[in-house]
């Protein structure tokens, strides 16, 4: 009120800044007695009696500002100027515009001897405190903005990922690849296995879905003549949310006619070298407190002979099924698998995986896991993929494109449920795609490495959420910002995707605060028998529940049941253990609380675990 009763205006339209922060601490010679204007936020404010100092934060960093009280020029409303005697009205954080001479000061710092000074932006909150930053870490997720304000790391982090972002653009640009848009509203989602998210569009008057991958698109361009095409995009998977998953995220995904995976191995590590160098300006890094040299060659090993390696089992020799699943037992690990392959990928991510730490290109995968690759020509049980590993991290996933469309069509349909169609199990059925095929699809291949997970590595992060500026989170108002806006605070959050003890899901059920979304409501239990005993000698068993139905796109999981024999059971028994306690409870509950919908239980998972 009292900048507008002296006519000023505390947000005028634009700045005359004609100089950035960095450029005059790069060239201070060329600027030394130059007129310059800087603008930025004020991030601090010292003045004692006719002199004042103020650090000035623009996108490049801080420049001192040093104000005379005899050289400043008096406020002016017409310029929106704001006199000496009225700096008191500025408060840390507001925008900020200074004219001045660059000078060096008697203490040496680089600074702009201030002319004339305007309010830009009135900042009506105060920053938190400098020096202790934000400590909450919902803080820090939820106001972003606030976190960069305050830490540099932070925002050099993200201004570090718009240059890589960069780098892989001219990386493939100067390969001959052709950057394509693809659609992310898409009628059919598919060239990957994840559960979709659903939207509909109203003017076509049919459901659609946010694109988990844009493959199928890539290779449709492959088929209308374009030889090196990619997409640097977003990608949607209504899925688990933890330290390296995210429902939202990017990814660089090309396509690559007349070439197979091999080329691909050779395009995957000359870009991550292209990045570290451009980038980042050195080859090696620190990821997950392992040393990583991405200026070396990359080891290169097939899956069944790195899984051989590490644990004396061939499992190419495995004749049958049972024979491989005798040979996981051997590894204690009691999951069976229903073929041979998916044995040799249970034993590769149990005993291999998290072991993988200079940078790895693992190939040969089973058939059975990869319907969209081609077999390889020397043994057809095994396709031309890989995946790469760093720091025991998957970092992305690449193959020669399967292009016979009769062979395609037959694997999806063999592998395709129409009760779990966007269950995101398997390979959803596109004829679209197969037509585009049956016109003719050179031999081709892809890579496709996410983008979040290059910067995790890059930049030294372990959780993805401080790679994302805006991570996913439920919707959520303070009471403080309720009572400023007239907000209604709701009561209760939204309890979607979130693991609830079973007294609290009861508790919400009964107070009307969930209730069942579909009429059939399907229980799965998780059962984990625990190997070794108790402090006291006891044996346990515990299990969590996955219940669908409760909502339209996730599955609320239900915490807290535990069972502990007085002695050690057949393992049958252990499991039937838990199985009763949950039908004896929840299940109970469940058909007595809403009659009206169809109950089932779901053969039980079961994981044997070490106490």
């Amino acid at each position: 009120m009292t900048l507008r009763s002296l006519g000023l205006n505390p947000y005028p339209s634009r700045s005359k800044r004609t100089h950035y922060n960095k450029t005059i601490f790069d060239d201070f010679a060329a600027h030394e007695g130059k007129v310059v204007t800087v603008a930025g936020r004020l991030m601090s404010w010292r003045k004692q009696g006719a002199l004042a100092f103020a650090h000035l934060q623009d996108q490049t960093g801080k420049l001192q500002l040093f104000l005379r009280r005899n050289l400043v020029q008096p406020t002016d409303a017409a310029t929106g100027r704001l006199g000496y005697a009225e700096t008191n009205l500025l408060d840390i954080g507001d925008i900020i515009e200074a004219t001045g001479k660059v000078i060096k000061t008697e203490r040496g710092e680089i600074s702009v001897l201030v002319e004339e000074l305007r309010l830009l932006t009135k900042a009506i909150r105060p920053l938190p405190d400098q020096w202790a930053g934000l400590k909450d870490r919902e803080q820090v997720l939820r106001k972003r903005y606030l976190d960069t304000i305050l830490e540099p790391a932070s925002f050099d982090r993200f201004g570090k990922i718009c240059k890589m972002v960069a780098a892989i653009r001219a990386f493939l640009n100067q390969r001959g690849f052709l950057e394509f848009t693809t659609p992310i509203i898409q009628p059919q989602y598919g060239g990957g296995t994840a559960k979709p998210f659903k939207t509909h569009v109203n003017a076509l008057g049919c459901d659609m879905y946010l694109a988990i991958s844009h493959e199928l698109y890539l290779k449709r361009l492959i088929v209308a003549g374009y030889d090196k095409v990619y997409t640097l995009g977003r990608y949607f998977r209504n899925e688990g949310i933890d330290r390296s998953h995210h429902p939202e995220f990017s990814m660089v995904e090309t396509m690559t006619a007349y070439e197979n995976y091999e080329y691909n191995m050779n395009l995957i590590e000359d870009l991550f070298r292209h990045v570290a160098v451009t980038v980042f300006g050195k080859t090696t890094f620190t990821v997950r407190s392992h040393e990583i040299d991405f200026g070396k060659p990359w080891r290169r090993v097939s899956m069944a002979e790195a899984v051989k390696e590490k644990t004396g089992v061939d499992f190419r020799e495995c004749g049958t099924v049972e024979e491989a699943n005798q040979r996981l037992a051997g590894l204690n690990i009691q999951e069976n698998q229903p073929s041979i392959g998916e044995a040799l990928v249970k034993a590769f991510e149990v005993t291999v995986e998290q072991g993988l730490i200079q940078p790895t290109l693992v190939f040969g995968h089973p058939i059975e896991i990869s319907p969209l690759a081609k077999p390889m020509a020397e043994d057809s049980r095994f396709v031309e993929r890989f995946e790469i590993f760093i720091a025991g991290m998957e970092c992305g996933d690449n193959w020669s494109e399967q292009n016979d469309p009769v062979n395609l069509l037959e694997t999806w349909r063999k592998a395709y449920r129409a009760e779990e169609r966007d269950a995101g199990k398997f390979h959803t059925l596109d004829f679209d795609f197969i037509e585009a095929l049956e016109y003719g699809l050179p031999p081709t291949t892809g890579i496709g490495p996410g983008i979040e997970r290059m910067v995790m590595i890059f930049t030294g992060q372990e959780n993805i959420d401080d790679v994302i500026f805006f991570p996913m989170m439920r919707p959520t108002i303070s009471p403080l910002n309720a009572a400023i806006y007239g907000v209604q605070e709701s009561s209760v959050a939204p309890v979607e995707d979130l693991a609830l003890s079973v007294d609290d899901f009861e508790s919400l059920c009964k107070e009307g605060v969930i209730q069942p979304f579909a009429r059939n409501l399907i229980v799965k239990p998780h059962v984990r028998l625990w190997s070794g005993t108790t402090p006291a000698g006891k044996s346990r068993a515990s299990g969590h529940v996955e219940i669908e139905g409760f909502f339209s796109n996730s599955v609320l999981q239900l915490a807290g049941y535990k069972v502990v024999f007085e002695e050690r059971l057949p393992e049958d028994e252990e499991k039937q253990k838990v199985l009763d306690l949950v039908n004896a409870s929840l299940v109970k509950f469940l058909r007595e609380k809403f009659p009206q919908c169809h109950v089932t239980v779901s053969p039980a998972t079961v994981m044997r675990q070490s106490c």
